[in-house]
């Protein structure tokens, strides 16, 4: 008889996978979201994106995940801790980290030098260069001085290529920010774990998030101010923000056990979902009065933005009733399905064209 290892003493007994959950098990459901995303506020610009750029922001978030969870399953020491798409970064994570991404890196380098637009391209880096900080702070895990060190390069070495970027000042300035700011976070959160709740992961991955959705259209919609941009990827933000929050919280009370949650942990999330989507009924009266440019996101897109807060908080309704797991797959689709609100108009106009030549 063979002795147990301690691996083979925490490993969990493999389960079968529902067909449904494959997507999110493969990281499969942000690409997609980042693509609809990109598409939905593409067309709300009146700006028509080649397949490339989606091809190459599916790719550029897939792998952002990939590398994200993979690292995640380094700090767990019991591997029966982690849940069911862990555990399967945590069986693959040598052909992940080897292979596959390795592989999709060299495919994001090919569209980075021969097919993206050059200025589509340095916004990309700048923002590669946050996600790598984002990366090193919340994920990564080892030594901290080497942590720190590679924060530090980063930082530094971002800093200098921003102010290199052809890019306008304004841009420069904020991403020079941007970057200032999650590297100081990150040494404050090495000192003091509490600092988490300033800039938590969270809020963090969803603006990181937003930033890439809003990429394309940044460069084509060539705004004349920066603050339409900076509004329109802050209100994204905060759809994603609550989104993430949301899964967390779900997953936090399941550790915990359902009945176990505090008043605080009830009471904070809808409020957070009720403050997002006021932040977008406000927007709505404010185009439609004509006190805020309607070109800023247009109608439709803050319909659409109401529907996903709206969608959200009724799958929030359901929580303690679905498991981690459903409530991951219902929490995604609350952010696509209201999408077809923006290609509305175009479809009716069909519709009537088809009716009316019949």
């Amino acid at each position: 008889m063979t002795a147990e290892t301690p691996d083979s003493e925490n490993a969990p007994a493999a389960k079968p996978t529902p067909w449904w959950l494959w997507p999110h098990v493969l990281s499969l459901e942000a690409p997609l979201v980042a693509v609809l995303w990109q598409a939905a506020l593409a067309h709300a610009h009146g700006i028509r994106l080649t397949p490339m750029l989606s091809v190459g922001l599916g790719l550029a978030c897939w792998v952002v995940y990939l590398l994200d969870r993979t690292l995640d399953t380094y700090a767990v020491k019991n591997v029966a801790e982690l849940d069911v798409r862990h555990q399967f970064y945590h069986r693959h994570r040598r052909v992940l980290l080897w292979g596959v991404i390795p592989l999709a890196l060299v495919a994001l380098g090919w569209l980075a030098l021969w097919v993206i637009p050059e200025g589509v391209l340095w916004q990309a880096v700048g923002l590669a260069l946050l996600v790598a900080l984002y990366l090193a702070s919340w994920s990564a895990q080892g030594s901290r001085i080497v942590r720190d060190v590679f924060v530090c390069c980063a930082g530094l070495g971002g800093i200098m290529l921003v102010s290199r970027m052809p890019l306008p000042s304004g841009s420069r300035l904020v991403l020079s920010l941007l970057v200032l700011g999650v590297m100081v976070l990150s040494f404050l959160r090495q000192l003091d774990v509490r600092m988490g709740h300033v800039l938590p992961k969270e809020l963090t991955a969803a603006l990181l998030f937003a930033m890439g959705c809003t990429t394309s259209t940044r460069f084509f919609a060539m705004p004349e101010t920066i603050k339409e941009p900076v509004l329109e990827c802050m209100l994204l933000a905060l759809l994603f923000a609550c989104n993430l929050q949301m899964i967390s919280r779900h997953e936090a009370e399941e550790e915990r056990g359902a009945g176990s949650a505090s008043v605080t942990g009830r009471s904070r999330e809808p409020l957070m979902l009720a403050g997002t989507l006021a932040c977008f009924m406000t927007l709505l009266v404010l185009v439609s009065g004509g006190v805020v440019e309607q070109s800023l996101r247009g109608l439709l897109m803050i319909y659409a933005g109401c529907g996903v807060m709206t969608l959200n908080y009724l799958v929030y309704g359901w929580h303690r009733r679905v498991s981690a797991d459903a409530y991951r797959v219902l929490a995604d689709l609350a952010l696509i399905l209201p999408l077809p609100l923006v290609w509305m108009p175009e479809c009716l106009a069909a519709l009537r064209q088809y009716f009316h030549v019949a």
